[in-house]
């Protein structure tokens, strides 16, 4: 199986409910990953692991799932929504991209790109629409 299908699998099995799924990321990572998205960065496989279980540990609910898959095991791209439920606040959803560069069959650039307010607008009710109307001067 390839490496982007790896990665969408694993990333699609991780839920609050399997925590143990991240076991399934740490194959598929150099030990000196750079992961990046709109509000962080981390360097390392222990830290982008452990930036995963706060992830899991916040959420009561996570889906994702992975719509296309393109590239090849050196650079791909991930197409995915996810959407969840945080132990407090409001239900959350965002559509976005992974980019992964790798080498020797490791993921050594993770990259995710989303919007923050598209993330936040759907927290709030009506909040999708407003974002759409906000938009519409610049479209």
């Amino acid at each position: 199986m390839s490496l982007p299908e790896r990665l969408r699998m694993a990333l699609m099995g991780l839920t609050p409910d399997h925590p143990e799924a991240l076991e399934k990321l740490r194959p598929l990572y150099a030990h000196d990953i750079v992961f990046r998205d709109p509000i962080q960065e981390v360097r390392g496989l222990d830290a982008f692991i452990a930036l995963n279980e706060r992830l899991l540990r916040r959420m009561r609910r996570l889906d994702w799932h992975v719509s296309a898959v393109s590239g090849n095991d050196d650079e791909f791209f991930l197409e995915w929504h996810m959407s969840g439920a945080p132990k407090l606040g409001p239900a959350i959803e965002v559509s976005g991209v992974t980019r992964a560069r790798a080498r020797d069959g490791l993921i050594l650039d993770h990259r995710d790109y989303w919007d923050m307010g598209e993330m936040i607008a759907s927290a709030v009710p009506g909040g999708q629409r407003m974002l759409h109307l906000l938009r519409l001067p610049f479209a």
